[in-house]
C-alpha cells in the first residue's frame, strides 16, 4: 500500500452509482492509472453507464510513484470483496453491458479467467477488432480487459511485481493455467480503446519504457521457457515475421538493458528458443492445427 497512492475507492466516495438492475453484483473493477486524468474521467463515466453497476471500483494512482500497473492492480484487487475481480485500463471505455456479460460468465462457466473483446482505432480512425492472433493458446492477454476469479488471484498471488510493465497479464494468465484452471476468450465481454493498440511498444530507444520491454520479454522466458516457444510459434504461423514484429522480439530477448536484474538470453538460448518455434509452427501448419483459446458463446444478456 505505501508503494503505490490509492487515488480513491469510487463507493466510498461521491463516485457511487445507482444500479440500473435488481442484480446484485459480485464484480469488482480495478483501474490502475497514470497522468491520465481526461482519460480516467472518460473511463469512470462508461461504468457509469453499465447496465449492472460494479460491487467496487478501485482506482489507484501511480503518478507521483511510477512502479508500474502490476503493483496497482495488487493494491487494487486486494481493496476489494467480490466474488470477480475486473480489470481495465484507464484509458479504455467499457461498453454498456461489459459488468453484466462478465458475471453472467463466471455463473456460467467453470472457468479461473477470461480475456474479452478489444476495439480500438486505426490509423484510418476505423474502429476495428483487435483479438488474439489467430487466438493461439499462449499468445498475449492484455489486462486492458481481463476478468478472474478472487479465489484464482489469491491463490497465484496475483501480479509479479518484477515486471515494470508490458507482459505482466500474459505471466499472470499464465501462471492461472499452470494452477489448474481455465483462461477463456470472451468477446461479448467488450471495451473500446481509442488509441491503436501496440504502437507505444515501439518506444523511445534509451527512454524507462523502451528499456522495459527486453527486460520484461526476458523475465517471461526465464518464467515459463515451454509456454514462451508455443508463444513464439504462434507469432510465426501469424506471419508476424512479415512485419518485423519477429525481429524485435528476438532483438529484444538479448539486449541488455537491466544490468543489475534479469539476464538476457544467451547465443544458444535464443537459438534454442527460435528453433523449437519454427519446428512447432511447421508442425501446426503441416496438421492445420491451431491451439486456440476455449471460446464462450457470445450471448445478449439484455434480452
Amino acid at each position: 500500500m505505501s508503494r503505490c497512492k490509492r487515488l480513491l475507492n469510487v463507493r466510498d466516495t461521491n463516485y457511487g452509482f445507482p444500479s440500473r438492475s435488481n442484480v446484485e453484483s459480485e464484480v469488482d473493477v480495478v483501474i490502475p492509472t497514470f497522468n491520465r486524468p481526461d482519460a480516467l474521467a472518460a473511463c469512470l463515466k462508461s461504468l457509469d453507464r453499465q447496465t449492472i453497476q460494479p460491487r467496487s471500483i478501485e482506482v489507484v494512482d501511480d503518478s507521483e510513484t511510477n512502479h508500474g500497473p502490476g503493483i496497482s492492480r495488487n493494491i487494487g484487487w486486494r481493496r476489494g470483496t467480490g466474488k470477480v475481480v475486473a480489470f481495465i485500463d484507464d484509458d479504455c471505455l467499457a461498453e454498456d453491458g461489459w459488468i453484466e456479460q462478465i458475471q453472467s460468465v463466471f455463473e456460467e462457466y467453470d472457468i479461473g479467467g477470461v480475456e474479452g473483446g478489444i476495439t480500438t482505432t486505426d490509423s484510418s480512425g476505423h474502429v476495428v477488432d483487435f483479438n488474439p492472433p489467430n487466438q493461439f493458446k499462449w499468445d498475449r492477454f492484455r489486462t486492458a480487459n481481463m476478468a478472474l476469479r478472487r479465489e484464482v488471484l489469491e491463490e497465484i498471488g496475483g501480479f509479479d511485481e518484477r515486471y515494470f510493465l508490458h507482459r505482466e497479464d500474459t505471466d499472470l494468465a499464465w501462471r492461472v493455467i499452470d494452477a489448474g484452471f481455465k483462461m477463456a476468450w470472451a468477446p461479448q465481454c467488450r471495451v473500446h480503446h481509442p488509441e491503436p493498440l501496440g504502437g507505444h511498444e515501439d518506444g523511445v530507444e534509451g527512454s524507462a519504457v523502451y528499456g522495459a520491454y527486453p527486460r520484461s520479454e526476458q523475465l517471461l522466458f526465464h518464467c515459463n521457457p515451454s509456454k514462451y516457444v508455443e508463444c513464439a510459434a504462434g507469432m510465426i504461423s501469424a506471419r508476424r515475421v512479415l512485419d518485423g514484429s519477429l525481429r524485435k522480439f528476438r532483438r529484444s530477448l538479448r539486449s541488455s538493458h537491466d544490468p543489475a536484474g534479469v539476464v538476457p538470453l544467451t547465443f544458444s538460448q535464443s537459438l534454442g528458443l527460435w528453433s523449437r518455434a519454427w519446428i512447432l509452427a511447421i508442425y501446426w501448419k503441416i496438421r492445420g492445427f491451431l491451439i486456440g483459446f476455449p471460446k464462450l458463446p457470445p450471448r445478449n444478456l439484455r434480452l
